[in-house]
């Protein structure tokens, strides 16, 4: 039974990176069901749990040599494993896993990758001399590409889109979800909009907008959910957030959930918010509607590849232009529904060619 390795960013409590090694898995398994599947995480033991793989130990060196060795293929993916702006560590320690795997004679395929930002000339140095070694290359959109091409890589690259979107919405079951809304909210009858916010670097002025925004939809009669992405991180500003209101009766998910449970909840949704990517990812694979509020390239990206609006940077957002976009999308569901129902198919479509050049990768093993 052939086997795969899966190195990323696991364990540590992201639900974005759950759900795209959940669609990893989920790929692979629709097209080889038998296939055996390991991953390195930094809670191996809760890893093991969620998914019903083995985990191992990310950081011990000898495990990854181990597993390496037992591996028929490693996939890195997906994310964006090549950025250096949260720690310069980190492209070292990705590139590391790769250079040990070519080391060992092992196919290595990059899966629906995100890229950068990359600053450091010496990550970009990193990036020419290894990733020209990856066997297939894989990304989760055009401009990633084109940043890879800027470092150098010459090896074939394949636009496709992330993991997640190949998740099937029929498999993922409403009913958990349903009941922690019903115990937040007194009346379930009401349409119901998600916020996923998160703190990036010393911006704040977005808050009052987003605070603004939200008592409208209280006042209109929504439910208003902040949805934290990764926890225990975006609570704080999910709660700033909050206490900024005017309106009441918002409500947040302050309790650890897997990305089972937000899945689950975000079914229940009438229009999400964003400014985590992977909020945004699952509501268009849920195929719900929604306005990306951007930090980083990688929104805007994935907001235009989904038909999707953006409401602009936080830097320079505009609380009044956020509120009539808002109005206008969510006056109109019918058609914004409709709309992301074909983006969400096409991009599923898109985001399974990334298994299925794995699988190719590993025949040719």
């Amino acid at each position: 039974m052939p086997r795969i390795l899966i190195s990323g960013y696991y364990g540590f409590n992201n639900a974005g990176d759950d759900v795209v090694l959940y669609g990893i898995i989920s790929s692979l398994r629709r097209e080889q069901p038998h296939i055996s599947l390991s991953v390195l995480s930094n809670q191996p033991d809760r890893t093991a749990a969620l998914f019903g793989i083995e985990a191992h130990n990310r950081w011990r060196l000898s495990t990854i040599v181990r597993e390496l060795s037992r591996c028929d293929l490693l996939v890195m993916g997906g994310g964006t494993l090549m950025q250096d702006v949260t720690s310069p560590r980190s492209v070292l320690y990705y590139l590391g896993i790769v250079t040990i795997a070519k080391m060992l004679g092992k196919p290595v395929v990059f899966y629906a990758q995100g890229f950068g930002p990359v600053v450091k000339p010496l990550s970009r140095f990193m990036i020419n001399k290894v990733v020209n070694k990856v066997d297939v290359i894989t990304v989760r959109d055009f401009e990633s590409g084109e940043d890879f091409k800027a470092c150098g890589v010459k090896a074939p690259l394949y636009v496709t889109a992330d993991p997640a979107l190949t998740i099937h919405p029929d498999e993922i079951d409403a009913a958990p979800g349903k009941a922690l809304l019903a115990s937040l909210f007194p009346d379930m009858s009401r349409p119901l909009i998600a916020f996923s916010v998160r703190n990036w670097k010393q911006e704040e002025r977005f808050k009052q907008d987003i605070a603004r925004a939200a008592d409208a939809f209280a006042q209109k009669g929504w439910n208003v959910l902040f949805l934290p992405m990764h926890y225990p991180s975006d609570i704080p500003p999910s709660k700033e957030i909050m206490e900024m209101m005017k309106q009441p009766g918002a409500q947040v998910i302050d309790q650890p959930v897997t990305f089972h449970d937000i899945m689950s909840l975000l079914k229940s949704c009438q229009y999400v918010v964003g400014m985590r990517l992977h909020s945004l990812i699952l509501a268009c694979m849920l195929q719900v509607p929604f306005t990306g509020i951007s930090y980083d390239p990688k929104i805007d990206r994935f907001v235009e590849r989904a038909g999707m609006p953006c409401a602009g940077h936080i830097k320079d957002l505009d609380g009044t232009a956020l509120l009539t976009l808002l109005e206008e999308r969510t006056s109109q569901l019918d058609h914004e529904q409709a709309l992301i129902r074909e983006h969400s198919l096409t991009l599923a479509h898109e985001a399974a060619k990334s298994s299925e050049l794995v699988l190719q990768a590993l025949q040719r093993r």
